[in-house]
């Protein structure tokens, strides 16, 4: 009766949560496990939390690490640098931590770096002295912080210290109420900072409560060592659950509320355990089912639905809420799977290694330890099909046909090669097998298959077939095209056969597949879901696959299950195709995405069950699919930038969370840039992720570098951007993600700025406009100087002009005037050669005259005075005296210094005024020595004899004071 009562109770435990999905209970949900090799940090991790934007944070033994989806880090650390043992954040994201011996709280600052800051130092000095801080919650306006020895209450920058008197043994926050067990005093409320014994708290003693849930009944309890208790009506009872001998030998050590009512119970040595409301096990994931480490520290559902689980080794993520897991029995064995079938409550799979089974009932139920796949023996190679025929279960293997009874294989038939098999329309005792090189034919007799014979007329590989309802046989050959058989009626031999490829309509003959949909025959192509025209034989697209599948995608698999639904695998996508009540069919691909990539290229395989189960063969083992109300396909989530880094001239980060790699700033991000980069640090490197941790590995990303690209790029799975040689411009950076369900991210954004270098920046501009503005000024004044100049150079010219043309005036006038002068002169040298001539005329005749008085002067001084009487001396006498004075003269001698004068540039007074010594004779002397006379012509004219002339040229000479090597003849001529 306690036991019903109890039970009774946890049904209302559902009630206080939001039911969102429903756990499977079928298979293994998949993990993601991230070891301490994979984030590079400690191995423990202690507490988990989200924060608004969906950031993952870890409390590790090195400190706060993070992760984004794609990469690890430690982003901060407590001030003595201890482990890091519980952690809160509040709605603006500030984290309160609890760590070894301190606790206090996070912020982030701009450029991504978080910085911790102990509240130690509002403890009082005597209270200071604690260990780990082990649970940190905020109440209303307060921040609760829990160790062993005492409970601090932080509010409005003060600290309340509660005392244990001897010991706090753990911690509960229960909804609004938070609990604390003592060692002594049992279960305590925590009212007004005063911890106050619940009714029957000393029941609570030893107990080592390490959870408590609030129902509306009452509390359940989770202990480490006793298993479920509630307490009710201030009583404690035991709740017994189908796991207690787990939960009692393996220490509980944490526990969770699911989102759909489930519970789910970390232990210490046996990993996860998940129960529902009436005790029965759901799920116990350990290490033998893909959990990495048996000991559970916390737990946390993200905003996926997804559990993520904190181990003394490592990191998991546990997709609870996914539709698909795994069936994996203990061995936790992986291997590819080419088909499935379930036979008489057991689960048969056909791999590699040939077939294995499980009792699928009792996994179904959840008692999975020893639950295994077993070994069918007779069998170890490939099995490619596995099939119920005549309620006998059949393997198609390499080596030939099998059928399968209990845990072994018999062989039917050694054949080269076995693909399926398929029973002959209308005939139920025929079996035609397909096979590597040809047919085959069994029929049952007594209730067995017998190997009749191989048909003949056909050799081609035959691993894809269906028959349509006249008995003809469809087989699609891989690369080659479809044939269309029809047999005899013996059936041991071909008796028509017709042939289909690209010419008869296909888009190609390449991986052509066939199947039978609602009695129909179908053709699966590289472009669509193709059919036979009835009335011209060829091959056309299918209408109604053509409206819900396209003619894009190649066509691997049509599979219709017992709820007329069509699965398919079209491209990379797996779907479903639910047929409603108005005919028209409801595309559902989202739950399958995970399998994109999964199965055996070729052996794409889907199994369904009249109970709804579905199983698909993969290479990673089978997996299975139920329904789940309500699971989020279309969650929001971010993308975000991890870090900034500038690359040249050497790497240096400008953002990122990593711890103390950048300087802490504590200015606030506003929609300005939030970078400035000199022109020399213009290459970037961008790292991104998204917040959407299921099956992140395929999540893909596109980007945009607004200012320097004209769109965003394509979508990739590079997480990683970088940019070189950015011209001086804002840019902004934008990054998105789409997740497998194509749902995109809300876009993650980086402001920057290069600044220009320095010859572009808008003081090199002023400079520039400066020394132009001066090159200008120096250009104007150049021009006007060069203007200047050849205004100067043109009146220069023109005064040069009007000189030459004064001068050739000037020329032409002196040349009239020499004309004139030359006429002038041409008289005058006329003139003068006619004075010239008169005085030589009168020179030569004064001579010839002189020489005539002289030679009468020799005859008359000839006569004989004595001798002579008769001779009239005194007539003589007076002639002698006019010869003399004729030859003495100075009539004839003044006409010629006048004319002389004139011919000689006044000679005569020139030399008279040099030396007034000179006598006129001597002055006739020098006037006849200009004229060139000799000695001998100079006599006569004198009137003196050759040696008279010769003395009064000696004496000359001295008058002119002439040396004795000058001619005196040449200084009177050059005188």
């Amino acid at each position: 009766m306690m036991k019903f009562k109890a039970r009774i109770l946890l049904l209302f435990l559902l009630f206080s949560s939001i039911i969102n999905s429903q756990i499977k209970k079928i298979g293994v949900p998949f993990i993601t496990n991230y070891s301490p090799k994979t984030y590079k940090a400690a191995s423990e991790n202690w507490d988990v939390l989200q924060d608004s934007k969906g950031m993952m944070f870890f409390a590790n033994h090195f400190g706060i690490m993070q992760f984004d989806g794609v990469r690890w880090a430690i982003v901060t650390q407590p001030e003595n640098r201890s482990m890091v043992r519980s952690m809160v954040i509040d709605k603006k994201d500030k984290m309160y931590v609890g760590a070894q011996g301190d606790f206090g709280f996070v912020v982030q600052f701009p450029n991504g770096q978080y910085q911790y800051t102990s509240l130690v130092k509002l403890v009082p000095k005597w209270a200071r002295n604690f260990g780990d801080v082990l649970h940190t919650v905020i109440r209303n306006d307060e921040i609760v912080f829990f160790s062993y020895e005492r409970i601090f209450i932080y509010k409005n920058n003060t600290i309340k210290v509660i005392n244990a008197k001897t010991a706090f043994d753990d911690f509960f926050e229960v909804g609004k109420e938070i609990y604390v067990s003592d060692n002594e005093k049992g279960l305590l409320k925590l009212k007004s900072n005063t911890l106050i014994p619940v009714e029957n708290s000393r029941e609570f003693v030893g107990l080592q409560v390490r959870k408590i849930f609030q129902t509306k009944s009452g509390l359940l309890l989770l202990t480490q060592k006793s298993g479920l208790f509630t307490f009710s009506e201030n009583q404690i009872k035991p709740f017994e659950t189908e796991v207690d001998y787990l939960l009692k030998q393996n220490q509980i050590s944490a526990g969770i509320e699911l989102s759909d009512g489930y519970f789910g119970i970390g232990t210490r040595q046996s990993g996860l355990i998940v129960i529902d409301s009436e005790g029965h096990l759901i799920q116990h994931i350990d290490k033998q089912m893909g959990l990495q480490n048996e000991y559970v520290t916390n737990f946390k559902i993200d905003k996926e639905g997804n559990l993520w689980v904190t181990l003394k080794g490592g990191i998991s993520l546990i997709q609870i809420s996914s539709p698909l897991s795994k069936i994996i029995d203990g061995t936790n064995s992986e291997t590819k799977i080419y088909c499935s079938q379930i036979y008489q409550n057991k689960l048969y799979i056909g791999t590699d290694n040939g077939v294995f089974w499980l009792d699928w009932e009792a996994y179904k139920s959840g008692k999975r330890e020893n639950v295994i796949f077993q070994h069918v023996s007779g069998m170890s190679e490939n099995v490619w099909n596995v099939g119920v025929f005549g309620n006998l279960l059949m393997a198609f293997e390499k080596n030939g046909i099998f059928e399968i009874n209990g845990n072994s294989a018999k062989a039917l038939a050694k054949i080269d090669g076995a693909w399926q098999g398929i029973l002959v329309p209308n005939r139920p005792d025929l079996l035609l097998v397909g096979g590597y090189t040809g047919l085959y034919l069994l029929k049952k007799i007594n209730s067995s298959w017998v190997f009749q014979h191989r048909i003949k007329g056909f050799e081609e590989s035959s691993r894809i077939m269906e028959t349509d309802k006249w008995g003809n046989i469809w087989i699609a050959h891989g690369y080659k095209g479809i044939y269309k058989l029809k047999f005899n009626e013996a059936f041991d031999s071909v008796a028509d056969i017709q042939f289909y490829n690209d010419k008869n309509g296909f888009p190609s003959s390449l991986f052509l597949n066939t199947f039978k949909v609602d009695n129909q025959i179908l053709f699966g192509t590289t472009k669509g879901v193709y059919r036979q025209d009835v009335s011209s034989k060829k091959m056309i697209p299918d209408p109604v696959f053509k409206k819900y599948l396209g003619l894009e995608n190649h066509i691997r698999l049509l599979k219709p299950d017992h709820q007329d639904n069509i699965w398919y695998v079209s491209g990379e996508n797996t779907g479903k195709m639910s047929k409603q009540k108005n005919g028209s069919f409801k595309i559902e691909e989202l739950p399958f995405r995970k399998l994109g990539y999964l199965y055996v290229p070729g052996f794409e395989n889907i199994q369904t069950t009249k109970s709804g189960d579905v199983f698909f063969g993969t290479q990673e083992g089978l997996i299975h699919y139920s329904v789940i109300k309500n699971k989020k396909y279309q969650t929001k989530y971010k993308a975000v930038i991890s870090e900034v880094k500038s690359i040249f001239p050497k790497d240096s980060l400008l953002f990122s969370s990593r711890y103390d790699i950048l300087p802490k700033k504590t200015e606030s991000l506003n929609d300005k840039l939030s970078t400035v980069l000199s022109y020399s640090n213009n290459a970037l490197h961008f790292s991104f992720a998204s917040l959407c941790f299921e099956d992140a590995e395929a999540t893909k990303y596109e980007y945009w570098l607004e200012g320097f690209e004209p769109t965003w790029s394509d979508y990739s799975l590079q997480t990683e951007k970088e940019y070189t040689n950015l011209p001086e411009n804002e840019y902004v950076f934008h990054v998105r993600a789409k997740n497998i369900y194509d749902v995109v991210s809300e876009e993650a954004v980086f402001r920057f700025e290069v600044l220009p270098p320095w010859y572009r920046t808008i003081w090199a501009y002023i400079l520039y406009l400066a020394l132009f503005g001066v090159l200008i000024y120096i250009i104007i004044k150049y021009q006007k100087g060069v203007a200047e100049r050849e205004r100067e150079q043109l009146i220069l010219n023109q005064e040069k002009e009007l000189l030459r043309n004064r001068a050739e005036l000037n020329e032409q006038k002196l040349a009239l005037e020499q004309e004139n002068m030359a006429i002038v002169r041409e008289n005058l040298q006329t003139t003068i050669n006619l004075k010239n001539a008169k005085v030589a005329s009168n020179t030569v005749n004064l001579i010839h005259l002189n020489e005539i008085l002289l030679s009468i002067k020799d005859l008359i001084g000839q006569i004989d005075k004595k001798n002579d009487p008769n001779v009239n001396f005194g007539l003589l006498t007076k002639i002698n005296k006019l010869i003399d004075h004729e030859l003495q003269g100075d009539k004839h001698w003044n006409e010629f210094e006048e004319i002389f004068n004139q011919l000689h540039d006044n000679f005569m007074q020139r030399l008279k005024s040099t030396y007034p010594e000179l006598t006129p004779r001597d002055m006739r002397l020098c006037a006849y020595l200009r004229m060139n006379f000799n000695t001998k012509e100079i006599a006569p004219l004198l009137g003196i004899s050759v040696r008279g002339v010769e003395d009064t040229r000696y004496r000359i000479r001295k008058k002119l004071q002439l040396p004795s090597d000058t001619n005196i003849t040449e200084f009177i001529l050059n005188f």
